[in-house]
């Protein structure tokens, strides 16, 4: 759809000039208005959730692509991926392909993976090890480090520069056992770290950033918006009773405690007291820390476990959600090796019932979301607080996106609820 133009002139020292600009489409008027039904001002005891087209419109999807993965960290994969010189793993956050590799000076560095010539995708497996990397359409070679080394059949080109060609970076940062990535390039010092500090040091208690050993990854495909899969998280534990009924056994349901950070939410929860010894009780622990980090990364620290739940939305309406688990080394240590395979086996296998139950339950909603029965829905505001506060980040972002893009002429629109 092209943007019409609106004729403008104004004056300057004197003079007239006329110029044009792009009035907003009819499409981007009824994408702001969306995002402003969304009130910030508005507590949680009164507010009504997100309207039903952020979860449902593709034009919403494509805002979020524009700002929340673009401005902010996001959750790609494990340091443990890229402990040595050439590793890498290669992703897609929103419609941005993704790089990141240790160079030879062991440096880590993100890129997005995409030549510089003619556009194909430059590394095509999801992760290697590499000397260079070799573009399969015509041969352009990049050094780990992205500078452009070889461009074949170039003779006769003019105002070109090989340095000026290499690999587009992208920031990229480590934190803990994990590689989050930025789109906009922005790196802003220390201020992820400082933000997320009081998380981080909960976590680091239990053991998060050292003193685990890597046991598996699962990706899950929820046929669901993304934050359909956020805000069943966020609930406070409300939907645990009903939907995780094995899980809700071993848990200490009542105990369930939420803070509300900027960035971040924390949620946590403590074991059944009775004296069970079983794997499962083992496996649950005495302490539930369950934290989430805006806008896609959950963390679980609990028992002997560390498992990272990376929702990255593959479309509108589709989500895939990347689990990686790690288990306390001093636990396992305590264990001969076939009783804690058994162990481990048992742990994932009832890992796998919660996400089946809540793919279930996400799936579910997105249906419901499409009815023109349902718009906007409410908040229980004593255990959902954390999900109102990711809608209100999220819709901080958005209006930032709209304000941007002049798609309501710079005029900030009042509150619709």
């Amino acid at each position: 759809m092209f943007r019409k133009t609106v004729l403008v002139s104004f004056r300057v020292a004197g003079r007239r000039f006329r110029s044009s600009i792009a009035a907003p489409s009819a499409r981007d008027a009824y994408v702001a208005e969306e995002v402003q039904k969304f009130c910030t001002e508005t507590p949680v005891e009164r507010a009504t959730t997100p309207p039903s087209s952020w979860f449902t419109d593709p034009a919403i999807y494509g805002l979020e692509k524009r700002t929340v993965f673009k401005w902010n960290w996001v959750a790609v994969g494990r340091i443990d991926q890229v402990t040595a010189p050439g590793q890498y793993f290669t992703g897609v956050v929103g419609d941005e392909p993704f790089l990141v590799v240790r160079d030879k000076s062991n440096t880590l560095r993100g890129f997005f993976n995409v030549c510089r010539h003619h556009a194909a995708i430059l590394a095509g497996e999801d992760a290697g090890t590499a000397d260079a990397f070799t573009c399969c359409y015509h041969g352009w070679t990049y050094g780990l480090d992205g500078r452009l080394t070889k461009a074949t059949r170039l003779r006769g080109i003019q105002n070109f520069s090989a340095r000026n060609f290499g690999l587009k970076p992208m920031a990229v940062k480590a934190w803990g056992p994990l590689i989050l990535v930025r789109a906009d390039g922005q790196e802003n010092g220390s201020e992820f770290e400082t933000q997320v500090t009081s998380l981080k040091d909960q976590l680091d208690e239990l053991g998060f950033t050292s003193g685990l050993r890597f046991v598996e990854r699962r990706r899950y495909h929820v046929n669901c918006n993304w934050k359909v899969v956020l805000d069943n998280y966020l609930d406070g534990g409300y939907h645990v009773e009903y939907l995780h009924r094995n899980l809700a056994s071993n848990l200490s349901i009542d105990t369930y405690r939420t803070e509300v950070q900027d960035l971040f939410s924390v949620q946590t929860c403590s074991g059944s007291d009775d004296d069970d010894q079983s794997m499962t009780r083992q496996r649950i622990g005495k302490t539930s820390i369950y934290g989430c980090v805006y806008p896609n990364l959950m963390i679980n620290r609990y028992g002997p476990w560390l498992d990272t739940n990376i929702a990255l939305p593959l479309t509108h309406d589709t989500t895939e959600v990347i689990y990686d688990y790690w288990l306390h080394e001093d636990f396992a240590q305590t264990m001969g090796e076939t009783e804690l395979q058994e162990f481990v086996q048992s742990s994932l296998k009832e890992s796998d019932q919660v996400q089946q139950e809540d793919t279930f339950i996400c799936e579910r909603v997105q249906k419901g979301l499409k009815s023109s029965a349902y718009d906007v829905g409410r908040y229980a505001p004593r255990v959902e607080m954390a999900d109102h506060a990711f809608h209100l980040k999220l819709a901080s972002d958005l209006k930032q996106g709209i304000q941007a893009g002049g798609q309501t002429n710079g005029t900030i629109l009042p509150c619709i609820f």
